[in-house]
């Protein structure tokens, strides 16, 4: 006698369906991007991720990703009977592979809404190595040279500094080592009539970058600026410090750590990565073989990181400069 034996086998999923989840899970992750970008922006944090000119581009995103995201889960909840055709990227197939693939696009965006904004610090400058030469050797002027073309207009600072001044700064001259560096000459001119030089962060680097061309010139002369605390082994900690900032080109991975040395008594009581405003009279030192600016700090003080601690190239320094001098 022959026994039939039948056996429930459990329906496959229609391919409609699982479509219809990939494309929620979809959209959630792209709404969850459009999201994110608000959040930075409201909570100002973008600044933390992207350079100004960037960050106007980003801010162009969120609608978009918003309209996408829309269109996605529209697709998710209401066309089932959509057909598909085979032109295009198939889903992963398989809850394991899904969850993987999935999750290795939805970790670093959750990572961004747990962590806490914060700027880059001395743990990645001893990574990336701060920098405190900022001229190359070979075109640094360290005497002044000859040259009535570049030479200061006395009149001009009779007019802006005291007699004082003008009698020692008609004997400084300050000399382009080649054309692409003029603008560095025009802007030592406008520092050097400065009774205290002050280093603005929007043109940081291009401050530093002058009286370092210009080491000589500017020995002596009083500076003010703003960092946070950098120490590595090969400074001496009871004297010395560096002062650094992050210069961003268009993110933080591509962030060059640039400072200057400082020099003070009890260095050592700073603390690293603390922010301090430095006062002091520009020197110069030996850093590794190389000749580079030095502070003589006669003042520090505690400050709070500012609302924007990164620094960022500027394509005219002496018109910031001026900007800067007339608000």
């Amino acid at each position: 006698m022959n026994h039939t034996v039948y056996t429930m086998t459990k329906p496959p999923v229609p391919r409609s369906h699982i479509i219809q989840w990939h494309n929620l899970i979809r959209a959630g992750w792209v709404g969850g991007v459009a999201v994110y970008i608000i959040h930075l922006n409201s909570s100002d944090s973008l600044h933390y991720y992207l350079a100004p000119t960037m960050q106007k581009l980003l801010l162009c995103c969120p609608v978009p990703l918003l309209f996408i995201a829309v269109i996605m889960a529209w697709h998710g909840l209401f066309s089932s009977n959509e057909v598909h055709c085979d032109c295009e990227h198939p889903p992963p197939s398989g809850f394991l592979r899904s969850t993987l693939v999935y999750g290795l696009i939805a970790i670093p965006l959750l990572l961004g809404f747990l962590l806490p904004d914060r700027a880059l610090g001395s743990s990645m400058a001893s990574q990336k190595g701060m920098s405190l030469t900022y001229a190359p050797p070979e075109i640094r002027r360290k005497e002044p040279l000859p040259d009535p073309v570049t030479q200061l207009n006395v009149q001009d600072l009779t007019q802006q500094t005291t007699s004082v001044q003008s009698a020692s700064a008609t004997k400084v001259q300050f000399v382009p080592p080649d054309e692409y560096s003029r603008e560095f000459a025009e802007l030592a001119e406008k520092l050097y009539v400065e009774p205290v030089i002050k280093v603005y962060p929007e043109i940081f680097s291009e401050t530093l970058g002058t009286i370092d061309m210009f080491q000589r010139q500017f020995a002596g002369k009083d500076i003010s600026l703003t960092g946070f605390v950098y120490r590595d082994k090969s400074m001496d900690h009871e004297s010395h410090f560096a002062l650094g900032r992050f210069l961003v080109m268009c993110c933080p991975a591509d962030a060059a750590p640039f400072g200057v040395m400082i020099h003070m008594p009890d260095a050592d009581s700073i603390p690293t990565d603390s922010w301090v405003q430095i006062d002091g009279s520009i020197g110069s030192a030996q850093v590794n073989g190389k000749d580079t600016i030095e502070i003589r700090a006669t003042k520090v003080t505690p400050v709070s990181e500012p609302s924007t601690p990164y620094i960022y190239t500027n394509a005219d320094s002496l018109m910031a400069y001026e900007k800067i001098k007339s608000q």
